[in-house]
This record gives C-alpha cells, structure tokens and sequence, in this order.
C-alpha cells in the first residue's frame, strides 16, 4: 500500500505543504545531483514518489532553489524545443549532504526498533566520506569531479 493510500485510509489529509515542499525540494537536488534535469521530466519522476505536481507548483520551487544558489540553469534548444535544463552547484551538493545527515538522524530516531546497527554503520560511513568530500578544499570541485564519471553501466569485455 503507498503512503497515500495509507494517509488517506488512515484520516490523514497529506495537505501540509511545507513539510511536502520540504520533500520535494530534497527529492529534487537529489534528482539533480545525479544528473541534469529539466521541470517535466522531474514532474514525472515526483510522480514515481507518490508527488502530483502542476508545473504551477514545481517551477516556483526550481527558480527558489536556483535563487538560493542550489541549482543553475541554461536554456537548451532542441529543433523548435526550448527547455531550461537546471543542474545542482557545488553549494547544492553541500546542502544536500548536509539534508543526508540531518534525514539519516530522524530516520534512526523514527526506525530505531526496526533498524539494524550494520545497516546504520554503512550509511554513517557513507555519509561521513561524502561530508569529508564536499568540504575539501582540494582538487576539483566535486561538481567537476561528478561530470568526469563515466555515465551509464560499463558493459564486461567479451574474452574467449
């Protein structure tokens, strides 16, 4: 059963819209961290989540979190096709790990009867290379870093 249906089943309206914004908004730099994305196309994978959302509603939330230095877009011309692509900046990446940390705690407060101490520790690792990452001074910018990997799975050589 999703979360819908079992808020609805439940008596409980899902209409507070700034804890759901809150959710998008990580949903979306999550999004954008994997890659470029564009407002429809993120439209539909909200709606993968369980998140109905009018372009009326999500460009609102793009153009605040480009505002606030999260994001950056450009215009792409495709044929007759104009679409604003947006992509997550450095300072973005930073803020979502950071949102990583802070969900992690209240997911182990929420969980702790249902969670198991091997699982907590790879996540906690996970979290703490990705911090260490974000906030070195180092090297290339982790965005830079990011745009280097390879895309896509690497397909195993065929030796005979």
């Amino acid at each position: 059963m999703s979360l819908r249906k079992l808020y609805t089943a439940r008596g409980y309206a899902l209409s507070n819209r700034d804890l759901m914004a809150g959710f998008v908004r990580l949903h979306v730099l999550n999004h954008a961290n994997a890659g470029p994305i564009f407002g429809i196309g993120i439209i539909e994978r909200l709606a993968f989540h369980g998140y109905v959302l009018s372009p009326g509603t999500l460009y609102p939330i793009l153009h605040g979190l480009e505002r606030d230095g999260f994001l950056q877009s450009r215009d792409e011309v495709a044929g007759n096709r104009r679409r604003r692509i947006y992509e997550i900046t450095d300072s973005g990446q930073r803020a979502l790990i950071l949102s990583k940390m802070r969900l992690w705690e209240l997911f182990k407060e929420v969980f702790e009867h249902e969670l198991s101490p091997d699982t907590a520790g790879h996540v906690e690792k996970a979290l703490r290379v990705a911090a260490a990452r974000a906030t070195s001074p180092t090297g290339a910018s982790s965005l830079d870093r990011r745009k280097s990997r390879p895309r896509g799975r690497r397909r195993p050589s065929r030796k005979k």
